[in-house]
């Protein structure tokens, strides 16, 4: 692979893993699911209108005397398709994609999901056009079209044997976030089955539309209605399709409640459904994942990995000898903070996510027992940034199933590296465990031990299996969401990691929670409260109180993601606590013996949230710790109580002025060390000068071993 991009002419699979069980975990947001497929016309009801997948119609006659009649073939083809809708009575329009989903194993009898989004577009805003915004990426170093010769000469070369692709093509085109509408879940899809001669075929569309509502000014979760906001007919006329589209293109009508509201045009843009960017830096001394054999000659790696589920992923190589920052010891692992500064130091400035969908990857090496990889909720903006540990690997401490990998570094076992970078990629697109979600399983969204177990445990009973037998896929609840959820939960500069599942523990209402007997939950705050301002640092302890071994999460930090935290302000607004970095890779469901305990604590102050405690008074802390058992939800929560104390004098009140600032936050969030965040480090400064006197801010005591060197 040469350096610069990687963009094969990729087409989109349905290789997914099978999910062993339904999901525990339900999203609050809408989800489109599969849908049935009418025939629109009753008197042909033996017509059967599945067909290749490709738009056409083949001649024939009904079983009763009439005119011959064309059969449809699919109207519908699979894949994404550009959105207009312009309405009758506003000279502002809407724009978006609607993605037609024929290969998901989820899909139903009839198999096929619909599901779209829409975007406002202001009356003197020219339409995003899928034709022109997005040419063809230019050729990496050293192909036969790089340097100064144009397309046209080169077309104009007598050795030229091939006609050159036109230097832009339809793709799947990409909206500023700011201009969100709504969701729309396709629940019935109705298509001709044969028409007269000279009239096109058709379809019908019923969907339901979910209007959001954007987030306040420095904040980046919306919210979707429980119920839609209103229910819509789209009928849609196969119609001639204009260069350079060459796909089916349809108009048609937006009715609402019978009333005509405006003209719809899908025009066929891709056979994806997505499309995204990961650009990979390597720092000096580290190695990226590789391509690996497929098995049938050719090669796996990041891009062919998404297109199995119909995301076209395309791979930027950036810099491959980024420079060890000041103060980081390469071969260690990495702090949160130097990490952190290391991947804001390295980041594109030019980035625009409002035109494309980019995730960033860092390798760095590490060392083994690192965790293999981590991914930042908030870099500049939430989920646009992981990391990948080359010379971190597989401990045999974490898995008796590691096989021929067991205390390997990641760079010496080239399946199992790509796979884990793809974990953390994935994570960037806010997916989560599926030890959380459905059960562990051999798929990408598994952390890595689980795999490991799952493969050389029961599953198979052959042990040795790891890592050759790894599946480069996700399972098929993961590529559901990949292909179906709304635009603002999955693109980068969207909602924060893990905020789908609302603010309470998941799946509260319906989950199966162990008596206090059983496993028990004990957490631990200050006794005698905090000052307003001040980091509070929260304990608690998972405990086997039963007889007999009890299979948990081993790891029940907040990065490891098993447990979760709400706090509840004094004026009952419940809001989530989530950690700025996932660190996870390591945690998975193990035996824990009677009377064992597995223990983590966790200085709150800042997530993406906001602040936990930006007032005074009483608030209570909700920790869960909860996950799949065999397909069925369960955990443990405990709530305690916790003042936040009144300020008492000017300094207090001036102490909190200081910290209560975004960067002042971030660097409690990091554990300190993040010399990048200068402002986080003035303040902090000013604040550690107030030290030693007769008015010394109470709020200092959540801040020992915090403060700036």
């Amino acid at each position: 692979m040469a350096d610069g991009f990687r963009e094969m002419e990729l087409e989109p699979g349905a290789d997914a893993v099978v999910a062993s069980v339904p999901p525990v975990v339900s999203p609050e947001v809408p989800l489109a699911a599969g849908v049935p497929v009418g025939q629109d016309d009753p008197r042909f009801p033996d017509l059967d209108p599945a067909g290749s997948g490709a738009v056409g119609a083949a001649t024939g006659s009904p079983s009763s005397a009439g005119p011959p009649l064309r059969f449809c073939r699919t109207v519908l083809r699979a894949g994404c398709y550009a959105l207009s809708l312009r309405p009758t009575t506003s000279p502002a329009g809407f724009e978006g994609t609607l993605r037609v989903d024929r290969s998901a194993p989820d899909a139903g009898p009839d198999g096929i999901i619909v599901s779209g989004d829409l975007y406002r577009r202001p009356a003197l805003v020219p339409p995003v056009s899928p034709s022109l915004t997005d040419p063809l990426p230019s050729p990496p170093p050293g192909s036969a079209t790089s340097g100064a010769v144009s397309v046209a000469a080169a077309a104009s070369r007598p050795s030229a044997a091939e006609p050159l692709a036109p230097p832009f093509r339809p793709r799947i085109p990409v909206y500023p976030r700011d201009r969100y509408d709504s969701y729309l879940k396709v629940v019935q899809v109705t298509e001709s089955v044969a028409v007269p001669p000279g009239r096109p075929c058709t379809a019908t569309l019923v969907l339901e539309q979910y209007d959001y509502t954007a987030p306040p000014a420095g904040s980046f979760k919306g919210s979707f209605p429980a119920a839609p906001s209103r229910t819509v007919t789209v009928t849609l006329t196969q119609a001639p399709a204009p260069p350079p589209f060459g796909g089916p293109r349809f108009t048609g009508r937006w009715l609402e409640g019978g009333v005509d509201r405006g003209t719809v045009t899908l025009s066929w843009v891709s056979p994806f459904f997505r499309r995204a960017t990961v650009e990979i830096d390597t720092l000096t001394g580290a190695v990226a994942p590789q391509p690996v054999p497929d098995g049938s000659g050719g090669t796996e790696y990041f891009d062919t990995i998404y297109a199995k589920h119909g995301w076209q992923l395309t791979v930027v190589r950036g810099s491959t000898d980024v420079p060890v920052p000041a103060g980081a010891n390469p071969t260690d692992c990495w702090s949160s903070g130097n990490l952190h500064s290391l991947m804001t130091a390295v980041r594109d400035p030019a980035t625009d996510l409002d035109t494309d969908w980019r995730i960033h990857l860092v390798v760095v090496p590490a060392k083994l027992g690192c965790s293999r990889g981590v991914m930042y909720d908030q870099i500049g903006v939430p989920r646009e940034g992981c990391a990948s540990f080359s010379d971190d690997g597989y401990p045999s401490g974490e898995s008796a199933n590691f096989g021929t990998a067991a205390d390997r570094r990641q760079r010496e076992v080239a399946r199992a590296f790509l796979r884990s970078a793809t974990h953390e990629i994935t994570h960037t697109f806010n997916q989560i465990h599926q030890e959380q979600e459905t059960t562990a399983d051999n798929s990408i969204m598994t952390t890595t031990p689980s795999v490991a177990d799952v493969l050389g445990g029961p599953t198979t009973g052959a042990p040795g299996v790891f890592p050759d037998q790894i599946a480069l896929a996700v399972n098929t609840t993961v590529r559901h969401h990949l292909v179906h959820m709304p635009d603002p939960v999955l693109r980068p500069g969207g909602w924060p990691f893990f905020s789908w599942v609302g603010t309470s523990p998941p799946q509260a209402t319906d989950r199966q929670d162990f008596d206090p007997s059983e496993l028990e939950l004990e957490v631990a705050v200050p006794a005698d409260g905090v000052a307003l301002g001040q980091p509070v640092e929260v304990s608690w302890t998972l405990t086997n109180r039963s007889g007999d071994p009890l299979v948990v999460p081993s790891d029940v930090s907040l990065e490891g993601l098993f447990a979760t935290m709400t706090v509840t302000d004094p004026s009952g607004r419940v809001r989530p606590f989530r950690p700025l970095a996932v660190v996870c890779d390591a945690a998975k469901l193990a035996e824990l013996p009677p009377g064992d305990s597995v223990s983590s604590s966790h200085r709150v102050f800042w997530s993406t949230e906001g602040f936990a405690f930006p007032r005074p008074g009483p608030h209570r802390l909700s920790v869960a710790v909860t996950w799949s058992a065999r397909g069925i939800p369960v955990g443990v929560t405990r709530d305690v109580e916790l003042f936040v104390q009144f300020p008492t004098t000017q300094t207090d009140n001036d102490a909190a002025a200081l910290v209560f600032t975004q960067q002042v936050g971030m660097w409690v969030a990091l554990g300190g060390g993040a010399e990048h965040l200068a402002d986080a480090v003035d303040r902090l400064q000013q604040l550690a000068a107030m030290s030693g006197t007769d008015a010394t801010p109470r709020l200092l005591a959540g801040f020992s071993g915090l403060l700036p060197r």
